[in-house]
């Protein structure tokens, strides 16, 4: 790929911002999408001059708004023709069960619903690409998530790492059906676990999941450690045509979920095709 473009999500901060200024070092065109307009742009200054890439952009969107999801795709429509590279790396770590605008769960919309959403909607631009890229970060938390396909945002019982452990468990089978449905195409997918790295949300973990995220840090490393697999996902040309995968430490892993089947894939497909639509038109009778 020749000055490939990457969107990405959640990049001012973290991970994210170290995966966009890796790959802006590898002369990328960056786009950082994110909810606050001043922190994006300062993201973008810092990243052009540090890496003397000037090919940075962002698109203000905030992921707990479907409404704003429809925006970010047409928006970055509108200004690119193409797109190499989708990095669905946003997520968000909350201690009660608090509502969107579109009235779902949070953490089921921001870590999952959304860029669910987001990457159906700039699927034609990805294929317009040489060999498009779609990465999602998840968790090891995975392991632990659960599927009901009658509760999927935890509308009957809540727990914070349960909750949380399931929208990541959501992202990998949402990849692995997604990456079955582009055989054929120039379009990857592959999910991602960075590790157990220092960031904001780790060490602000709420209640008891605080207690858990400071016994973690001596075997915790840094947001550019985190990034590394992230940054070998979108520029390594070794892993055209390698789709539908779990990728830790920049090597493939084996799933292990028993919920993680091909029927229930396709079961939140269809749900999650449902509650976007559904999500939206809550929204948009809220605004007005």
């Amino acid at each position: 790929m020749k000055h490939p473009i990457c969107l990405i999500t959640g990049a001012t901060e973290g991970v994210g911002k170290v995966t966009a200024l890796e790959l802006a070092k590898k002369g990328f065109t960056i786009v950082v999408a994110a909810r606050n307009a001043s922190k994006a742009q300062a993201v973008v200054e810092e990243i052009e001059t540090s890496t003397g890439n000037t090919s940075c952009d962002h698109i203000v969107a905030d992921l707990g708004s479907l409404g704003q999801v429809r925006q970010l795709a047409e928006r970055f429509r509108r200004r690119y023709s193409t797109l190499d590279v989708l990095i669905n790396n946003a997520g968000v770590l909350v201690p009660t069960r608090t509502a969107t605008e579109d009235g779902y769960e949070t953490m089921f919309q921001v870590n999952y619903l959304s860029p669910f959403l987001l990457t159906n909607l700039l699927l034609e631009e990805l294929q317009r690409s040489e060999q498009g890229r779609v990465i999602n970060l998840t968790s090891s938390a995975y392991a632990r998530g659960k599927f009901d396909p009658q509760t999927i945002q935890s509308d009957a019982s809540f727990s914070v790492l349960g909750t949380y452990a399931a929208t990541k468990l959501y992202v990998l089978m949402f990849t692995e059906e997604l990456a079955r449905r582009l055989t054929g195409t120039s379009v990857t997918a592959n999910a991602v676990h960075p590790g157990i790295v220092r960031t904001r949300m780790m060490l602000q973990a709420p209640g008891t999941l605080r207690l858990v995220a400071y016994l973690s840090l001596p075997f915790s490393i840094s947001p550019f450690k985190g990034a590394r697999t992230s940054v070998y996902l979108a520029s390594s040309p070794e892993l055209k045509g390698i789709s539908g995968q779990y990728f830790t430490k920049s090597k493939r892993a084996a799933v292990k979920n028993k919920f993680d089947t091909a029927e229930n894939r396709a079961l939140l497909w269809d749900l999650s095709l449902n509650a976007a639509e559904k999500g939206a038109a809550t929204g948009a009778r809220r605004a007005s």
